[in-house]
């Protein structure tokens, strides 16, 4: 009797353990969810997030922190407002996901290189080749190889053709998924060694845990005194990928000079700076038009 109340026991506890980890999981998503915060620090533009290890004396490894921001960028800025989007905990992390939780998770396309299949040879250069081979009049082989060198020029300017093509597709792309990671949230993720402390599977202790990185009090916007005039958008509002440098100049005004490269490709990239009253624009082009920019505050 006593053996069989000792399993009871053990089978309960076990039972009981993943029930409890599991309604605390639920308390935090429907705690968090939807609440807003405050950064402390910018939070850099990728799933990858920034990794908090509780198991250590300093739970920020700053050289690893400096490293995301330098490589992916920064998708919310120090004092900016962010939404909490999700909350997902795990045996030993919780994922504390904001505006979306970060660019580059499964589905999202992250590469940003385009690559140019090489133009065959034709079934004409291949039976001129075989005509130069198997002929010994000189005459006749002159002839062939000078059809031979056109044929083969004219596969090489293909060839150099799709290589521009695939450059500015590549600069295009990256320009996309630049693009995608400022705007697509970043996330904090709380990880102990071993299974996560009870205490912290609680609002108020995760809330400690990101105390230093994050402001749970937020100063609401100031209510508006007139509906906005639609017709009097900024400038930096219209500004899109693919406008020409004449149509960024209408709207900004003459930029600066930053930059200036020619590419392997023969395409020129060009990078300007143009400021508004409370705006600085910097914009690359390639072969005069937008590929890229960026908008930040004066």
């Amino acid at each position: 009797m006593l053996r069989s109340a000792v399993i009871l026991v053990v089978i309960a506890v076990s039972i009981a353990t993943p029930t409890r980890a599991q309604d605390n999981a639920t308390a935090l998503q429907a705690y968090f969810s939807g609440k807003q915060v405050t950064l402390k620090i910018d939070m850099p533009g990728t799933q990858k997030g920034v990794d908090l290890r509780f198991n250590k004396p300093t739970p920020m490894d700053w050289k690893e922190y400096g490293s995301r921001i330098k490589q992916f960028g920064v998708a919310i800025q120090k004092g900016e407002v962010a939404r909490i989007t999700t909350i997902v905990v795990k045996r030993d992390m919780i994922e504390f996901q904001l505006n979306g939780g970060g660019f580059g998770v499964a589905g999202d396309d992250t590469s940003t290189t385009v690559t140019a299949k090489p133009v065959e040879k034709s079934a004409y250069e291949k039976d001129l080749e075989n005509q130069i081979a198997n002929t010994d009049d000189p005459d006749k082989k002159a002839s062939l190889q000078h059809d031979l060198d056109r044929e083969r020029a004219r596969r090489e300017r293909q060839d150099a053709n799709n290589q521009r093509q695939a450059q500015y597709a590549s600069q295009q792309k990256a320009a996309v998924v630049e693009q995608n990671r400022a705007t697509g949230g970043s996330r904090f993720n709380l990880r102990w060694s071993g299974s996560i402390p009870a205490e912290q599977l609680t609002p108020e202790g995760v809330m400690q845990c990101l105390s230093e990185y994050v402001s749970f009090t937020t100063t609401p916007p100031p209510t508006a005194t007139a509906a906005p005039d639609p017709n009097a958008a900024p400038a930096t509002a219209k500004l899109k990928r693919g406008m020409s440098i004449e149509d960024v100049t209408t709207l900004f005004g003459p930029g600066k000079p930053l930059s200036e490269s020619v590419g392997d490709a023969g395409l020129k990239t060009q990078i300007f700076e143009y400021t508004t009253s409370d705006r600085r624009v910097n914009v690359t082009y390639v072969d005069g038009l937008v590929v890229r920019y960026t908008i930040s505050s004066l």
